[in-house]
């Protein structure tokens, strides 16, 4: 082969590794196209017009969430407030979802990837149907999570398409990982005064002089007598400054046919007063509250007309006695 010849397959040899290049690289460019596309791009603009939101675990009942205004509901619950965390979580990752690749449309394999509309319940997408005012409903179907670094399997219900999302939606599928279970949340500086009145008639009063003193002081104490530790009475009232139900139910359901084996009455320094009495059913322990006033938004949230089920540690800490709190003789 002459030096022409050479110098000629040369210059093929490097103008096919260029339309190899140039075709890579235009590949690469629609594919990062795909990346950046948002999944819900044609719902982007009234996703906040969302009214109620249906979400079903495969071999579980339904769940549903509804708008009332400027709140959410759970219907099922007796219209009992939402939390809001996990809808606005919701929002955020179905505004954010990007579609990073473009999975199997073959029916066959959905449910391998937990996509599936029949079979199996491992194989059986999970279902979230979102209702919109003024829009068509918007059914989905979430399944496995990504093998490939953070994010999720996705389709819509009626497409076979499976995408590859950028976000991992993890939705409460139960009514009460939904709800609202604050029952109050007092600024526990705030708090002057505790006073418990068990069902034996024995009394337990917790105080503070000023909102200077941080911890408690037992009343009932006589002289001789000392607290096992300094803040032996806070963690009574500290319940109050962050109490989550275990379960709640509306309290014409429940029917308490005994007395409440624990009253209280909380009171602040600037003039807030809150009563409730504890109740057993069984083993379970169920708070309902009375009348409350002079509290900030937000820090007493429970209901009067519900019963809210406290855990095991809750009732602990609560109905403890003077004998609980004191240092034990030598």
């Amino acid at each position: 082969m002459g030096r022409k010849g050479l110098i000629a397959l040369i210059v093929i040899a490097l103008l096919c590794v260029l339309g190899y290049l140039a075709v890579q690289q235009s590949q690469q460019r629609r594919t990062a196209q795909v990346e950046r596309a948002p999944w819900l791009a044609a719902e982007q603009g009234y996703l906040s017009s969302l009214q109620a939101l249906e979400i079903e675990q495969p071999g579980q009942p339904a769940v549903r969430i509804e708008r009332r205004g400027d709140t959410w509901v759970v219907p099922a619950k007796a219209d009992y407030p939402a939390a809001k965390q996990p809808l606005a979580e919701l929002l955020r990752a179905l505004r954010e979802a990007r579609m990073v690749e473009a999975k199997t449309a073959n029916a066959q394999w959905h449910g391998r990837l937990g996509l599936a509309e029949s079979g199996e319940e491992s194989e059986q997408a999970l279902r979230l149907k979102l209702l919109f005012d003024g829009h068509p409903d918007l059914n989905l179907r979430l399944g496995n999570p990504s093998r490939q670094g953070n994010g999720q399997l996705v389709r819509r219900a009626g497409d076979d398409q499976v995408w590859q999302i950028d976000q991992q939606l993890d939705l409460p599928t139960v009514e009460l990982q939904w709800l609202d279970r604050r029952v109050t949340d007092i600024d526990f500086t705030r708090i002057r005064r505790l006073e418990l009145d068990h069902a034996d008639g024995e009394k337990l009063t917790l105080s503070k002089a000023d909102a200077q003193q941080y911890n408690f002081a037992v009343e009932q104490m006589t002289k001789g007598q000392a607290l096992s530790f300094e803040g032996a009475a806070n963690g009574m009232v500290t319940l109050f400054s962050n109490l989550l139900f275990a379960d709640a139910a509306p309290l014409a359901q429940i029917g308490f046919r005994q007395a409440p084996v624990l009253k209280l009455q909380l009171s602040g320094f600037d003039g807030q007063s809150l009563t409730g009495a504890l109740y057993q059913q069984g083993d379970q322990h169920w708070l309902v509250l009375g009348e409350h006033q002079g509290f900030a938004s937000g820090e007493v949230t429970g209901r009067s007309d519900w019963a809210y089920r406290l855990d095991v540690d809750q009732v602990r800490r609560l109905t403890k006695k003077l004998r609980d709190l004191l240092a034990k003789s030598p």
